[in-house]
C-alpha cells in the first residue's frame, strides 16, 4: 500500500511499490531493500545478488550486495548486469563502464549495441593496486606506467624548469619506445644496462638497388657549416636548414618559409560564455637530422684516404 505524506497545498511525497516483492525502509537501521531509481523506474532484470541505484535515462551505480572480500562497484552509462551475469545496454548506443574490485580501477567501453543486448568491452585503462597505469587493456607490470614516474607529468612541462618523462624497461636489454607508420615499425629507442640507442630501420631486406657512393668528396665540398646564435639564446655550430637541403634533401623536414594555421584563444571563456577561439598564420619550421650526414662524411673520408694513400705510394 502506498503511503503519501502531503503538504497544506495537497501537494507531497508518495512512497510506492513497483513491483510484487517485498521492499522495506526500516526506521531502526535505515536499510532499504531492492534496487532504486533516481527519476526512473529502474530496470526490472538486474542480478539479484547486487543492488543497484538507476539515475536517469541511461546512469547506474552498481555494487555486490554482500559485503565481502572480492566484492565489486561499477559506474555505467548505458549499461545494466542482467540475470544471467552479463552487462547489456539499456538502449541502442555506445556504452562506457567503470569497474573497481580487489583494489583495481578498470574503464572499460563498447561500441553501440542493441538494447538488452549482451556488452562485449574494450578496456581502455587499468589503474591497478600497484598504482601502475595500463593502457589498452594490457596486464602485468612489464606493460605498465609507473604512477610515480606518471604523476604530474603534464604539470611539469608546463611549470617546471627541469621536467622529465622516464621510461623504465624492466629485465632484458631491448626497445622503450617503438616507431610504426600506417603499423610498419621503422624504428625504436633501446636500452643496455647502461646506454641508449636511437634506432631507424636499415635492415638490407628493405632496400634494393644498393651501390656504393661516389663523388661524396665534391658534394662535401658543398656543404655550409657555419656558426651561429639561436634567437632564444646560445652559440652553436650546425646548418641552416634550407642550404642543407640543397646538398642533402634526405637530412631536411619541412620547406622553406612554410607558414601553417594555428589556432588560438581571442577571449577566455567565462562563467556564462564559451572562449571564443581564431585562427592564425605561424611559420611551419624546418628541422635537421644530422644522423642523414653521416653516410657522406664517411665516403668523404674514404676518397681521401684513397688519395692519401696514392700519393704517399708515389
Amino acid at each position: 500500500m502506498p503511503i503519501t505524506v502531503k503538504n497544506s497545498a495537497g501537494g507531497g511525497v508518495t512512497l510506492d511499490s513497483s513491483t510484487s516483492s517485498n521492499e522495506t525502509i526500516n526506521l531502526n537501521t535505515p536499510v532499504f531493500t531492492g534496487n532504486l531509481g533516481v527519476g526512473v523506474t529502474p530496470e526490472t532484470g538486474w542480478k539479484s545478488n547486487y543492488s543497484a541505484v538507476q539515475i536517469g535515462g541511461t546512469g547506474s551505480i552498481l555494487s555486490s550486495t554482500t559485503a565481502a572480500a572480492g566484492a565489486d562497484t561499477h559506474y555505467g552509462q548505458n549499461t545494466y548486469l542482467n540475470t544471467s551475469g552479463a552487462f547489456a545496454y539499456q538502449v541502442t548506443d555506445q556504452a562506457s563502464l567503470m569497474s573497481q574490485n580487489d583494489g583495481n580501477v578498470r574503464f572499460r567501453v563498447a561500441p553501440s549495441g542493441t538494447a538488452d543486448a549482451a556488452i562485449s568491452w574494450t578496456t581502455a585503462m587499468t589503474i591497478d593496486n600497484s598504482g601502475n597505469v595500463l593502457l589498452g587493456g594490457k596486464t602485468g607490470s612489464n606493460f605498465a606506467l609507473a604512477g610515480t614516474e606518471l604523476r604530474g607529468v603534464v604539470s611539469d612541462f608546463i611549470r617546471d624548469s627541469n621536467p622529465s618523462i622516464n621510461l623504465n624497461r624492466l629485465g632484458s636489454n631491448g626497445s622503450t619506445i617503438a616507431f610504426h607508420k600506417s603499423g610498419t615499425n621503422v624504428g625504436n629507442i633501446s636500452v643496455t644496462g647502461s646506454s641508449t640507442a636511437y634506432n631507424t630501420s636499415s635492415d638490407y631486406r628493405l632496400k634494393e638497388n644498393v651501390t656504393p657512393m661516389s663523388g661524396a668528396t665534391a658534394q662535401t665540398k658543398l656543404l655550409k657549416p657555419c656558426n651561429f646564435d639561436w634567437i632564444a639564446g646560445g652559440n652553436v655550430n650546425g646548418f641552416i636548414a634550407h642550404e642543407l637541403a640543397e646538398v642533402v634533401p634526405e637530412a631536411v623536414s619541412g620547406t622553406k618559409d612554410a607558414m601553417m594555421d594555428e589556432e588560438y584563444e581571442v577571449t577566455a571563456a567565462t562563467d556564462t560564455e564559451a572562449a571564443v577561439m581564431g585562427t592564425r598564420s605561424v611559420p611551419d619550421l624546418q628541422g635537421i637530422d644530422q644522423s642523414k650526414l653521416v653516410p657522406l662524411l664517411t665516403a668523404t673520408i674514404q676518397e681521401l684516404i684513397t688519395r692519401i694513400e696514392a700519393l704517399e705510394n708515389v
